[in-house]
């Protein structure tokens, strides 16, 4: 498991949440704060996270406008 410094993520990046109660939850970055990152995890919520909470996500295996959710 690796973490992730805040300085090597960028917007848009795929991450892997690590810790909390969205363990093993799969998001994208979306804005960068000086200690936290702004996640969409694809549910109607926006997550701020610290970056030693993340590792580094496989790349989707879905193409670009297409997303997998749970019904």
């Amino acid at each position: 498991m690796k973490e992730v410094k805040i300085e090597e993520l960028t917007l848009g990046v795929r991450v892997c949440i690590t810790y909390g109660i969205h363990i093993s939850k799969i998001g994208i970055v979306i804005a960068k704060g000086t200690q936290t990152v702004l996640l969409d995890i694809g549910e109607p919520l926006l997550i701020s996270v610290l970056p030693a909470h993340l590792e580094p996500a496989p790349e989707d295996p879905l193409p670009p406008g297409w997303e997998e959710v749970e019904i």
